[in-house]
């Protein structure tokens, strides 16, 4: 007359261990500054109440912010901050942002799902070239503040060719909901296209606009001048 219980306990136990795990799942943001001017507005904005609402409500957990020479303010304003539902991190610099950038690219294993994330940079071309490579939804803006720079002309040219979205303070949030639209975004990097006002695309852009000695990139995150595109990556 015992034994039921015991094969009863028996069985729960086994469907217990059977029942798979459910797997933890994240979504995040990147926000880049650059490794030289300060562009204390965007880190402002990204740590807003109304843009961290909207991060929220769009499902992302995690905020990750390259910030520059105004790292410290970042600090103490997030420090400020009651705790919310995003994981909000930061630092000042790195050599190679590859890693950060990659973060918004989607995953998926046993255990864990990553979804589609953002990238949300300043519109320097090289961090614009990492942005686009990791084929994430890329949203650029430009610092106006910087002196006879380009960086407005890059962004409404690569937004024009459906490359990203091109943000301005104080509407980003307009932002994100425009690239978080993009679904048909073009293959990059781009055929030639011999009809177009930049023929030879965002590089053309780059030479034209710029002096040799103001631009670069290296595909990993680090300033290399380069004669031409980045070369493939090895498979």
């Amino acid at each position: 007359m015992s034994a039921a219980p015991l094969a009863t306990k028996a069985s729960a136990s086994t469907a217990a261990v059977d029942q798979p795990r459910e797997r933890t799942s994240s979504k995040y943001v990147f926000v880049t500054v650059g490794a030289s001017a300060s562009f204390k507005p965007l880190i402002e904005e990204v740590i807003s109440d109304a843009f961290l609402a909207k991060l929220e409500s769009l499902s992302f957990t995690h905020l990750n912010v390259q910030c520059g020479p105004d790292y410290e303010f970042f600090k103490a304003a997030v420090a400020a901050r009651p705790a919310g539902k995003l994981n909000i991190t930061g630092f000042a610099f790195k050599d190679d942002l590859f890693y950060d950038m990659d973060d918004t690219t989607p995953d998926e294993s046993e255990t864990a799902v990553r979804h589609p994330g953002l990238i949300i940079t300043h519109a320097g071309s090289g961090s614009i070239l990492d942005g686009l490579d990791t084929n994430s939804n890329l949203i650029a803006v430009p610092n106006t503040s910087l002196m006879d720079n380009h960086q407005s002309e890059i962004a409404e040219e690569m937004e024009r060719q459906g490359f990203l979205v091109q943000g301005k303070i104080g509407s980003l949030i307009d932002a994100v909901d425009k690239a978080a639209q993009q679904t048909d975004k073009p293959h990059w990097p781009p055929p030639a296209d011999p009809n177009a006002q930049w023929p030879g695309g965002l590089w053309e852009i780059i030479h034209a606009l710029l002096p040799p000695d103001q631009h670069g990139y290296s595909g990993n995150g680090t300033a290399a001048v380069q004669a031409g595109p980045p070369k493939p990556h090895p498979a």
